[in-house]
């Protein structure tokens, strides 16, 4: 019989060293944008400090708040899921 290894906390993310899925999704298109234009070094640094400023940012809110942020910017709209982001109020 095989030992597996449970998180903790269920519903938790999944972790890569101290950081977070969303986390690190915020980090990797900076990394590769890097990549692209030969400064991979330094867009890994603007990177990593907008990747801190969004991990502060998520601390203190609900789980999947960058998408409610990008949804409220109007960046994100789920295709007939969801009402766009100017309409307040729901009437029938």
């Amino acid at each position: 019989m095989e030992e597996h290894k449970l998180p903790r906390y269920l519903h938790a993310q999944p972790q890569l060293l101290n950081w977070e899925l969303d986390e690190i999704m915020v980090w990797f298109p900076f990394v590769g944008v890097g990549i692209i234009v030969n400064q991979a070094p330094l867009f890994a640094l603007v990177g990593y400090l907008i990747m801190r400023f969004y991990s502060r940012l998520k601390n203190n809110r609900q789980d999947g708040y960058l998408i409610h942020f990008f949804y409220r910017l109007g960046l994100y709209n789920p295709k007939g899921k969801f009402p766009e982001y100017w309409i307040r109020e729901l009437v029938r």
